[in-house]
């Protein structure tokens, strides 16, 4: 489906006669937390802040999101969140925060019913809730709650859209619900993706390696490239043998089943792995080639430099190369992904999702990205799921349901 042209009526386009208080938006202000902690400077906030700026001048707004799993280090609540957008927005803006034990109170749904333009309301972290997991509007204690209340509602969380979380789903239920800015804009640029047949190219990093039957697909029209850990987890299960550490860590990350799907995708497909690594072994940065992996006790922080210039000369040939996730450990200064990014960088380089973005951020090239024509969106899983051609439940809803007003 093409969800772009599909939801043309769902786009902003007169916030004045669209928008009215209150309205619940629904955001993605999951970041990567770091010892308990967020990180200062991440896009993403920014990205919503300047949103919510915009939207808050035309109707009073409450805002639903998340952070984490249950059980992970990384499921905090969002009063650091809070804090940070707090920071961000303009001094005339009132930004509240409830936390989770007063998100459904009555006192709660009658502040909200008072908002006006200019004030905010963020509830806690909706993952607090079994019902965010399990949505049913026939039961749904979301409805009982918002229905009544809010006026209007925003979907502008596209790297979750892959889900059929209640708080995405609850949405055209309540009131007219209309696409988020940002997230029309990403799915402009995942529609122009979609449309190229050929000349792309995705470069998988970070900490996992995404669905396999969604990588099969996108791998029908696009070259793959890896780094991170899928390119350790693909390597291992092609028999590489990368030394004692590194295979211990991959075996406990990654299941064996996980690792049979690696070896079905590299089977079927010409998926480009590195041929060397940056390993940290008795104190020191060492570059290893492929071969001698076997022979160190060291921990692979990141693509080795052979990798970088063999990548680096595959993609100057691409149209459109798709980053996401980090190469290496990019948070402990290695920056052979960063190198690789200068060198791909301008029109057709586009960055996916959390992690990806803040490194660029956090290594402040973030605007030189932009300033050479590439893209740097929020969206990750769900844009790749998006090119692997599958749905998204809560677009699918919009457009079941009656058309906004």
């Amino acid at each position: 489906m093409n969800y772009y042209e599909e939801l043309r009526h769902y786009r902003l386009i007169n916030l004045r006669t669209q928008l009215k208080s209150p309205t619940l938006v629904r955001i993605d202000i999951n970041l990567p937390v770091i010892g308990g902690k967020i990180s200062e400077n991440n896009m993403r906030l920014q990205v919503y802040a300047h949103l919510l700026e915009i939207y808050s001048e035309y109707a009073g707004l409450v805002l639903m999101g998340h952070q984490g799993r249950p059980g992970g280090k990384d499921f905090i609540p969002l009063k650091q969140h809070w804090i940070q957008l707090r920071k961000m927005l303009p001094a005339d803006v009132d930004v509240e925060y409830v936390p989770k034990d007063e998100v459904f109170k009555p006192e709660t749904r009658e502040r909200i019913g008072k908002l006006r333009e200019r004030e905010i309301i963020l509830l806690d972290n909706m993952r607090y809730f079994p019902e965010e997991t399990k949505f049913d509007h026939s039961t749904s204690g979301y409805l009982q709650f918002f229905k009544g209340v809010v006026k209007t509602c925003i979907n502008d969380a596209m790297p979750v859209w892959h889900r059929d979380n209640a708080s995405l789903m609850c949405l055209p239920y309540l009131a007219p619900t209309y696409i988020g800015m940002r997230s029309s804009y990403e799915l402009k640029i995942l529609d122009e993706v979609i449309s190229k047949k050929e000349g792309k190219a995705l470069i998988m990093g970070g900490s996992k390696l995404q669905k396999i039957s969604y990588l099969m697909k996108i791998l029908e029209t696009t070259e793959g490239f890896t780094g991170g850990l899928p390119s350790q987890m693909i390597l291992r299960a092609k028999g590489q043998d990368l030394g004692p550490e590194n295979n211990k860590l991959l075996e406990s990350k990654f299941s064996f089943k996980e690792f049979e799907e690696a070896r079905t995708l590299c089977n079927k497909y010409d998926v480009a792995c590195p041929v060397d690594f940056t390993v940290f072994e008795e104190g020191e940065n060492q570059n290893i080639e492929l071969k001698d992996m076997r022979k160190t006790n060291g921990i692979i922080m990141d693509i080795g430099e052979a990798t970088l210039e063999k990548y680096a000369e595959r993609l100057q040939e691409k149209e459109v190369r798709i980053r996401a996730g980090p190469l290496g450990v990019y948070e402990k200064g290695y920056t052979n992904g960063i190198e690789l990014t200068k060198r791909i960088a301008g029109e057709g380089l586009i960055f996916l999702g959390g992690d990806t973005s803040q490194e660029v951020v956090s290594h402040g090239i973030d605007s030189h990205i932009r300033d050479a024509g590439g893209q740097i969106l929020i969206s990750g899983g769900s844009f790749l799921h998006g090119m692997a051609g599958e749905p998204f439940p809560s677009l699918d809803l919009m457009l079941k349901l009656s058309k906004p007003r």
